[in-house]
């Protein structure tokens, strides 16, 4: 088992080669999270479910309280939401380990579905801000689903990278839709620690109009082996960072 830690992304505990666990332990107070991921490994195909929960109320109030008229207003009626993902993720090994070179290339594909359910009053408004606008439309009754593309390899043996594109609908329909790409390089500074840069990049439709918004991504992730392999070998979709 493995437990990988980082300021910004979900700290992940490998429980097994097949079954993770994660969750964001620095917002959970205020946010409190959770996601579990099983992998089945067929040949060279490998397929992953991943589920997860979290309930925004408590940090929705927080915003609320700063009264951002932009964001939340401080008279808005926030009601109790338990919001849930479920994701399904198709993975092949692009390139085959061979007596000189270690396994590249890591491409995954995948489909996935966001809901919450609501317990009271709700007067929250629509927040048509890139990022936040997909992922919060879903505390309004409504569901938000997506495909991407990823892909995962080594530059060299000693910066790796990830690159992805997402489309994001916000209802079964396509009437507001997101597309997002983030590219990323993951350097080791130490045999446990690493540091990971990049950027997003998001252009989407909102009931005002579109937007585009790029951001500049910034973590350090620090990971504790457990049991060390038999044999050493770089596992991209073990290791896989975002």
């Amino acid at each position: 088992g493995h437990l990988d830690v980082s300021v910004f992304r979900p700290a992940r505990y490998g429980i097994s080669k097949t079954l993770e666990v994660s969750a964001q332990p620095f917002v959970f107070p205020v946010l409190p999270n959770g996601q579990v991921k099983k992998t089945w490994i067929t040949g060279d195909i490998m397929l992953a479910s991943v589920h997860g929960i979290n309930y925004p109320t408590l940090f929705l109030n927080i915003v609320r309280k700063r009264d951002n008229s932009e964001l939340i207003p401080i008279d808005s009626i926030v009601p109790q939401l338990f919001a849930f993902k479920n994701e399904v993720i198709v993975s092949k090994i692009l390139k085959k380990p061979t007596t000189c070179d270690a396994e590249n290339f890591l491409l995954s594909l995948k489909l996935g579905i966001q809901f919450a359910f609501q317990f009271g009053e709700n007067t929250l408004p629509q927040i048509e801000k890139p990022v936040i606008y997909p992922r919060t439309y879903i505390y309004h009754k409504e569901i938000l689903w997506y495909v991407g593309a990823d892909i995962d390899g080594h530059l060299n043996s000693f910066i790796n990278f990830s690159a992805d594109v997402d489309f994001l609908s916000m209802g079964l329909g396509i009437d507001d839709f997101a597309i997002e790409h983030k590219g990323m390089l993951m350097m080791p500074l130490t045999e446990s620690l690493m540091i990971l840069g990049g950027y997003k990049l998001s252009y989407g439709t909102y009931p005002s109009g579109s937007k585009l918004g790029i951001y500049p991504m910034l973590d350090i992730s620090w990971k504790y082996i457990f049991k060390q392999r038999k044999a050493k070998q770089l596992k991209l979709f073990e290791d896989k960072m975002f």
